[in-house]
Parts: C-alpha cells; structure tokens; sequence
C-alpha cells in the first residue's frame, strides 16, 4: 500500500431511538353502592425499563382514585392500585442501551358488568434511548496529503435525581380531601459546575368536601427549585428536564371554631435531566496520493441540540365542548383534574401551540344530586420559539367556567408552557479509504495547466500530483484563487 491512514475513535453516547408505547390496564371496583362517578385520576408511576433486543420492557404502577356519589346521594370515594407490564419494539434497541420512560394515563373508561365496576385505563409511554455510539475516522497517515477541519459532533445522555419538599397554607373548612392531583412544569434549566440546577411549579389541584356536603375545589401553585449532579454539566453544554411528582401527601388540621384548615403538601419530585453536549474533533476532510489514486469513503451521522429552554404565559377563553350535555338548572362547584394537551406544529408565520384544556366539571342538580361532565377548550396560539423542533409541556391553572343562558359552557384559564427549542446538526468524516493502481510514470519533461478561474491551492496541488508546499515553492508569483488567466507550468525531470 502506498497510504498508511492514521485512524483516530470517538466514543459517546447518544439518543438511539425515541419510542412510543401503549397497553391497557384494567382495574374491578365493587359496583353496587356507585351511583354515578363523579371524577376519576390515574396516577402513573414507572418502574426500571430494560432494554433487550429490538425492544424495551417497561412497567410501573397506576393509581386509580374514584370519586362517586352513592345510592343516598353521599360522595365517596374508593382507591386501588394495579401493575403492569408491557414493551415496545425499536430495531435500533440492543441490550447495551438504557432507556428513560415517562408514563401517563392516555385515557379511562368503565363499564358495569354484573355487580362489578371495571375501568379500563390506556397507558402511554414515551421512551427515550439512549447508548454508546463510536465513530472511526481518519486524521491524516503516512503517504496521504491531508487536509484536515474541525467539525461539531452532539452527544446526549440523561441524568436523574430526586428531592422532598413540603409546603403550608390555608383554606376554608375542609370536611374531607377526596382527590388531589399534582402536575410539575420546568421553567429554567441551567448546567454550571457539574450540576444542573432546575427551578419551576407544581400545580396542586384539591376536590373537597365541605362541612355541609359541598364539592368544592382548591388549586395552589408551588414553586420548587432541584439540582441533579451532572459530570458534563459544563462549557457549552445546555439541558431540558422533565419532572414528576413521584409522590404526593396531603395533612389537614382543622380549626372548627374558625371555619378554617391548614393544609400540609409534602411531595417527592423524581426529574429526568436531558443533557446536550456539543464538541469539536478534527479529521480528515479531503486527501489524496501522489503515487496512486484514492477514494475516500465519508460516512454521516446526526443528532439534535438544545439550543432554548422559556417559559410563555398565555390567557386561553372561550366556549368550552361538554360531554354529557347540561340540562335542567344546575350549580357549578368544582373544576377538577386540570390538565392539557398540546402539540407544537411548524407554520409558514414559524411555530404555533394547539391543543385543548381539560377538567372534570363537577354540579349540583335541582334535585341536590351530583354529577359531572368532562370539559375540552381548545385553543391555538404562536409560540415565540426559533428552530428546528420545538416541543412544549404545559399545565392549565386558573379555570373560571360559566353557564351561558343558550347552555353552552364558557371557560377560561391561564396556560403556563415551557417551551424546547432544538436544531438538528449533521456531521461527515471519511471513515476508510480505498486505493487504486499506481499511476503511470508521466512522459513529458514539460506541460502548462489551465486551472481555470477560482481555483485554490488544494484543487490545484491535487490535479498536479503534488504537495500544496511544492506548488507553491514551483510557481511564487501565483496569487489563489487563481483567475480565468493564470497558468501554471510544470517542468519534469525525464530519467
């Protein structure tokens, strides 16, 4: 061989699949004291995934809580938990990867049969992959005029961490807490030495019932502020985060005299902190021999980079869809179970969030009897991010609804979002090089080269068989790039 190439290896990890998994989990509550169910919450709480090959096997716990008026028309409420198992399919999946799973509860239904209850929940789980990656590229060798440059590879990794907190305040009497619902959102995420440090709300959403059998509901925003060690958390390097609420304890002491309660949170946050580190390498960009031709064979790869984590605030209003329909004169008493959906689509204007807020909608009849209806309003706004993707998590606080005269429901809210924004980046390098037949000894003792205008030293040294160096000691008057004039004159000792 003529080329001797200098192989250099870069190891990282990086995202190797993002998959979506779905399974049903069904749960049997005893029937015959249910009169109608007024709102029912399944938590999620994942266990370990494992990845295996061409799959990840996740699992982890629902906790169905169920409220309900019963024959006598007093609320309720009962509570179970159930397990399950389940795996999604990723070709890119090998035993050697470590994936992240974040669970939620998609949608629950129920149904009678018999003197049961049966509730079906579907579970959706959003699973990033993550594993070591390598690549081998060329940076130069013996016999090889070599032309190297810096290029930017991406890395990614997760890194997880935990923390308690606990927060106190007061409300009107509280007879008894029947469902509480907890949904954390991140603000600020910044990576400085070797930790990330990660401020932002949980919105604690709480049905009661009152001395006086009334539903009524309490919501409460509390900020929290986390660090996660992180090992890569420095330079460049910029991070997202989601956080659960892992676990939620709610205390109540009463003050009967006063007609007032003081009411303890006590929570633990589990957050998964994804981190994008970005980092120079130089290889081989172009190459060739002066004994032999050679093909370079480049190989690509790619991977996303955070480049903004921002909070937007936005007021959404209007007509809100009901299921059931509302009829007869009622009494609103309760929004409950607040949540949204959202999606971030790319318009010709740049980004715009659509999606819609959810809440069970809990009223009292004419008759005095409870019931609820599940409320949608949806809503559609511009997003003040830039980039290639961008993702938003939100969490809907502040719901006001109101009964208009023609039925319809008519709700408002304030949506709280944290906005991703990500630029995709892709990189090349040669990876191997290929080496043809000698090149034929050349016959003539002199030639003129029209390169032609525009040429620079490395195309030019390229076609003449030679180093940059040797060109340029050969021709000193040449200025490159070379105009449409220029001529180069190559002298050759015949032997």
């Amino acid at each position: 061989m003529f080329v001797q190439p200098k192989i250099e290896t870069y190891r990282f990890i990086g995202e190797v699949a993002s998959l979506h998994g779905q399974s049903m989990v069904e749960c049997r509550l005893p029937g015959s004291e249910i009169s109608s169910i007024l709102a029912v919450e399944a938590k999620t709480v994942p266990a370990e995934s494992v990845c295996a090959d061409g799959e990840v096997k996740y699992g982890g716990k629902v906790m169905l809580t169920v409220v309900y008026e019963d024959g006598d028309r007093k609320v309720c409420r009962a509570e179970r938990g159930v397990e399950f198992f389940h795996k999604a399919e990723g070709k890119e999946v090998t035993p050697a990867c470590f994936a992240k799973t974040a669970l939620c509860a998609e949608n629950v239904a129920w149904r009678r049969e018999g003197s049961g209850l049966y509730f079906s929940i579907i579970v959706g789980a959003e699973i990033l992959v993550y594993g070591g990656k390598q690549m081998e590229y060329l940076t130069g060798g013996e016999g090889l005029i070599a032309k190297t440059a810096p290029i930017t590879v991406r890395k990614s990794l997760c890194v997880t961490g935990e923390t308690d907190g606990e927060d106190e305040f007061d409300s009107d009497y509280v007879g008894d807490v029947l469902l509480h619902s907890e949904r954390a959102i991140v603000y600020r995420v910044e990576t400085e030495g070797g930790q990330i440090e990660l401020e932002g709300e949980i919105a604690l959403n709480i049905c009661v019932l009152t001395a006086d059998e009334r539903v009524c509901s309490y919501e409460r925003l509390t900020p929290f502020r986390m660090q996660v060690p992180c090992d890569e958390a420095f330079g460049s390097a910029t991070a997202s985060a989601r956080v659960q609420v892992k676990s939620a304890y709610l205390t109540v002491g009463a003050d009967e005299e006063k007609g007032k309660s003081r009411i303890v949170f006590s929570y633990t946050l589990a957050a998964d902190c994804f981190v994008h580190v970005q980092e120079e390498i130089e290889v081989l960009q172009d190459g060739y021999s002066i004994a032999a031709p050679l093909t370079l064979h480049k190989r690509k790869d790619g991977g996303r980079y955070l480049t903004n984590v921002q909070k937007q605030v936005e007021r959404v209003s209007g007509i809100a869809a009901i299921s059931p329909a509302l009829e007869g004169e009622i009494v609103l008493q309760a929004a409950v179970l607040p949540r949204v959906e959202i999606a971030c689509k790319k318009t010709e204007n740049g980004f715009e969030a659509e999606g819609a807020a959810l809440a069970e909608i809990i009223f009292a009849g004419s008759d005095g009897s409870k019931r609820s209806v599940s409320l949608s309003l949806p809503f559609a706004f511009p997003l003040d991010a830039q980039g290639d993707i961008v993702e938003a998590d939100g969490m809907i606080c502040a719901i006001n609804v109101r009964r208009k005269r023609t039925g319809e429901m008519e709700a408002e809210g304030v949506l709280k979002l944290c906005v991703r924004s990500y630029a995709n980046g892709e990189w090349e390098y040669v990876s191997e090089i290929e080496e043809g037949e000698a090149y034929e000894a050349e016959d003539s003792a002199f030639s003129v080269y029209l390169p032609g205008a525009g040429a620079d030293l490395w195309s030019v040294a390229k076609r003449l068989r030679c180093t940059p160096e040797e060109l340029e000691k050969s021709n000193p008057d040449l200025k490159f790039p070379l105009s449409e004039t220029d001529k180069i004159y190559v002298y050759r000792q015949i032997r």
